[in-house]
């Protein structure tokens, strides 16, 4: 391999490492895949605030932008970092309408185009309507379009006509991990006799947290924790306040990596409760699964319901259904033997299909097909 050109691959989007969020780790997942001997690794993106920089080979060109519009960033620069690119491999990861523009104005030099295809455009219709006919071509002129899960090609308003081009290639994850037992044990013995419910996530709307608050209201003998912070925090913590979900409601804030483990060990039941398609993945739901935890989690027809299925590694319900939830969570508290099963069934869907391995091996045929 020392006398072999190395491929070079060249990602773009609004965002990336330090910066953390679903298409984030994707790109970074993909970089850790691909060998620095064999492959050099660019990404474009945009910030105000991060340099550019090279980190774990990956070299980051980080582009001003002026505003953000439609969750794009609007940036002259990047159109000019763009039309300087000259690669093996441009990997567009959509939707960044503003930088399938860019893509269009500044006509960078490529072999392959691949675009990851991680959602539909949400939220932003009335925008869009406009631009459809240049989101076909753009489509049209890729090599490969990446998919985390065949679930979201059959169900887009725009990717089943390009079906034929679509891999899935899903997220991975190491398939061993480390746990503090004796933490383990002490979260396990603050909420003694009861089922521990998790959740991580950021506080946004899409991420449904509120509607697991109103669950609690009708479920006994259990603890929800959810982790994580963002711009709803304060309004959970009134509405715990305010529905004295004081015993039932425990917001941990953020978690520190290593410490991530023990909850997901000392869980019985993971929450998953979602609201729209903008979480087109979740990651959280595998990482629960790994450690043999059924998912709760809800019906957006994409990767949410790949991951983890209904009935076999957990219960799906319908977004914003307190109700069902509600019901969910009551089946799987009192029914030790269903929890255990699909806690089991999880563990193994994991091993077959998301394990890092072989998610390592599909992104290195993919892109060594240059």
């Amino acid at each position: 391999m020392q006398d072999r050109k190395k491929i070079k691959v060249t990602h773009v989007f609004r965002y990336a490492y330090p910066h953390i969020g679903g298409i984030e780790t994707v790109m970074n997942q993909i970089n850790s895949c691909l060998p620095n001997e064999e492959f050099e690794k660019e990404v474009l993106c945009c910030s105000n605030t991060d340099k550019s920089s090279v980190e774990n080979g990956v070299k980051y060109t980080r582009a001003k932008y002026l505003f953000e519009f439609a969750s794009n960033n609007i940036s002259p620069q990047l159109i000019w970092n763009l039309s300087r690119v000259k690669t093996d491999i441009l990997h567009m990861h959509m939707p960044f309408i503003f930088g399938m523009i860019a893509f269009f104005i500044a006509r960078p030099k490529y072999k392959k185009l691949y675009v990851s295809y991680h959602s539909d455009i949400i939220g932003f219709d009335k925008y869009m309507k406009y631009l459809w006919w240049l989101y076909r071509i753009f489509l049209r002129k890729a090599d490969k379009i990446h998919v985390l899960s065949p679930n979201i090609i059959h169900n887009s308003q725009i990717l089943e006509e390009f079906a034929n081009k679509c891999i899935v290639v899903p997220q991975g994850i190491s398939l061993d991990y480390e746990v503090n037992q004796e933490k383990v044990n002490e979260i396990k013995g603050k909420y003694k006799d009861k089922k521990i419910l998790f959740s991580l996530g950021r506080h946004v709307k899409y991420k449904g947290f509120i509607y697991a608050l109103e669950a609690m209201k009708k479920v006994e003998n259990a603890v929800y924790i959810l982790a994580g912070s963002g711009p709803l925090t304060e309004s959970y913590r009134q509405y715990v306040e305010d529905n004295n979900l004081q015993k039932k409601v425990i917001l941990l804030g953020r978690l520190k990596d290593e410490e991530l483990n023990n909850y997901y060990e000392a869980s019985d039941i993971y929450l998953m409760p979602s609201i729209t398609r903008v979480e087109a993945f979740g990651i959280v739901q595998i990482e629960a699964m790994r450690h043999s935890k059924p998912v709760i989690n809800t019906w957006l027809q994409n990767g949410v319901n790949y991951v983890s299925l209904d009935k076999e590694t957990g219960l799906t319900v319908e977004p914003k259904n307190v109700e069902q939830l509600t019901n969910a969570i009551k089946e799987l508290i009192n029914n030790d033997e269903l929890r255990f099963e699909y806690g089991r069934n999880a563990r193994k869907r994991v091993i077959n299909s998301f394990g890092i391995e072989k998610v390592r091996k599909q992104y290195k045929e993919l892109y060594e097909e240059i």
